[in-house]
């Protein structure tokens, strides 16, 4: 079977972290700690992607520049948010310790 779809770059490996993450969560209920199912899910899924990705998207299309800025703001969002939450914890931690 031929596939003709053309994606960008990256595309197959949020599929496989699509995948991969819900996966993880029974792993974790079996564990007990439900907190680590998705850990475990993860890099389970980014090894299903990457290998999708090699297989099926050997040509990615490129990005165009209005989407290359609009990705680079939305990384820097996420940047800004990880900070603050980070922040936050960081600042509970040391205040609120018993």
């Amino acid at each position: 079977m031929e596939n003709n779809e053309k994606h960008t770059k990256g595309y197959y490996i949020g599929i496989g972290l699509a995948i991969g993450i819900p996966l993880g969560i029974p792993i974790g209920l079996v564990l007990g700690n439900i907190a680590l199912g998705p850990a475990i899910g993860m890099p389970l899924g980014l090894a299903i992607g990457y290998f999708l990705e090699k297989k099926f998207n050997t040509k990615p299309l490129e990005l165009s520049k209005e989407d290359k800025q609009e990705q680079q703001k939305f990384v820097w969002i996420l940047f800004l948010l990880g900070f603050v939450l980070f922040t936050l914890f960081f600042l509970g931690f040391l205040f609120y310790k018993n």
